[in-house]
């Protein structure tokens, strides 16, 4: 069992990509707003941080699917934080962001510009002991967004890593955007918690009307 830290600065988690308005939030910060179904989800992650060590060292992740605003990157966010605090190596981004910088040395030249990249992409996102991709079905759409996602996933699978995606997309809607085996990695190695509400922004809005 790897020490726990005993604090963590905004600034830690602001570099590994947590927004810094997530930095603060606890899974006590989730709201139900007395709905069974967000009850049920927020108990699942009070249960999957109960046994976080045994989930990352089986490398057990979570799809969170649902519509923008409930409550997908805060639930990611507070799960990389505390990873984070386990010492585990994190990384939180956009798989549009992934992809600039995954094809960012397609066209360099130079070998050891070239080698440069690759060794920061995996070091800093491929490699990450648990990482964090959000927007999944937001990148412009391009061929290469399935085969790079598919290889991801595939080597995340084989090293035993804690994955956790953030999607707008509906299961059936990944499955035809990103093919049968980009579906396959995703429910052999993560929950599928689909997030079945309007947007929780909107209820705390209309609640302070």
């Amino acid at each position: 069992m790897r020490p726990v830290r005993s604090s963590i600065k905004d600034s830690s988690l602001v570099l590994m990509g947590v927004p810094k308005r997530f930095c603060k939030n606890t899974i006590e910060d989730f709201d139900t707003f007395n709905k069974k179904s967000l009850k049920t989800i927020k108990q699942f992650v009070v249960d999957y941080l109960e046994n976080l060590e045994y989930n990352l060292t089986d490398g057990r992740g979570i799809c969170f699917i649902g519509s923008n605003g409930v409550g997908k990157s805060m639930l990611s966010c507070i799960l990389l934080k505390e990873a984070y605090r386990r010492r585990y190596s994190c990384q939180r981004v956009t798989f549009s962001v992934y992809i600039s910088s995954y094809t960012e040395s397609w066209g360099v030249k130079d070998k050891d510009e070239r080698e440069a990249l690759e060794t920061d992409l995996y070091g800093k996102y491929k490699a990450a002991e648990f990482l964090v991709i959000e927007e999944i079905g937001k990148e412009v759409e391009s061929k290469i967004a399935k085969p790079i996602l598919e290889d991801l996933l595939r080597y995340r699978e084989e090293q035993g890593l804690c994955t956790v995606i953030c999607t707008n997309l509906t299961p059936a809607a990944l499955k035809e955007f990103y093919g049968a085996s980009v579906c396959s990695l995703i429910n052999g190695n993560m929950t599928v918690i689909v997030i079945d509400s309007e947007d929780k922004r909107q209820e705390v809005f209309n609640n302070e009307l």
